[in-house]
């Protein structure tokens, strides 16, 4: 996936990780269906239904907002899934021939929901984006990239929740009252707890090494979870699963004291 024309650094990076995001999503999932070929057509997914997610693996679409031309989607891209995304939607269509591979929705959401929201955010993250360059005086992006080195906090302790984050580079620790408590992971998606109670951050996060990480503002990050409430059991058996190992952490550490 690309833009129709020339695109940052920044842009290409998150398209990169949606590349690698698909890849995750369907590694272990089977086609729904044989494949589709069109020509020429202006809308391709036109009289389809929520149900179905299609795969190119051939050809190349472009997908226009508004009339405009604002993204164009090779081999390995889903198309249908920016209904689950909350910006504007808008059509795909081809100039030359393109083969679709069906998949059912459900079957990504249910899968892998963890691996399902972090496709979410990646291509929530290059869509706006895309909208942003292509359609500058009526959109703007809520989230982007930021970059931390080494030491740095990118969470502190006691702070109003108003980010939600996903470490796509370089390693974190969670860290309470100046104790460490736990690790965050590539590809983890943090500081969402206090964005879901509403409550200030129980505990900071900061960089072990230079770290790279998308960052959604919270009210970006509601809408998203709102659109597809399924995933957020999958959330909620992640930061289960995080809070379990923090207060393992604490418990040790009470026991040698």
């Amino acid at each position: 996936m690309h833009l129709p024309h020339k695109q940052s650094d920044a842009i290409s990076d998150c398209a990169a990780h949606v590349s690698d995001a698909v890849v995750d999503l369907l590694a272990d999932l089977k086609p729904a269906g044989e494949p589709v070929h069109f020509q020429a057509e202006p809308n391709l997914l036109d009289g389809g239904t929520s149900e179905w997610v299609w795969q190119i693996t051939q050809g190349e679409a472009f997908y226009r907002v508004g009339g405009k031309q604002v993204s164009r989607h090779g081999a390995g891209d889903l198309l249908g899934l920016d209904q689950a995304l909350p910006i504007a939607t808008g059509v795909y269509g081809c100039h030359a021939p393109v083969t679709l591979v069906p998949y059912h929705r459900k079957d990504l959401e249910e899968r892998h929901p963890q691996r399902f929201i972090r496709y979410l955010l990646y291509a929530n993250a290059f869509h706006r984006a895309a909208l942003s360059q292509e359609i500058r005086s009526e959109f703007q992006p809520a989230t982007g990239f930021m970059h931390f080195q080494a030491g740095e906090t990118i969470i502190h302790q006691g702070t109003e929740a108003d980010r939600v984050y996903t470490l796509l580079e370089g390693e974190a620790q969670a860290m309470r009252d100046g104790i460490k408590v736990g690790d965050v992971r590539t590809d983890e998606i943090f500081g969402a707890l206090a964005v879901f109670t509403r409550q200030k951050r129980m505990a900071s996060v900061v960089a072990i090494s230079d770290c790279t990480v998308l960052a959604v503002r919270k009210e970006e990050f509601a809408d998203l979870v709102e659109l597809q409430p399924r995933i957020c059991l999958g959330l909620i058996e992640e930061l289960a699963a995080k809070i379990n190992e923090m207060n393992a952490q604490l418990l040790a550490l009470q026991e040698k004291s």
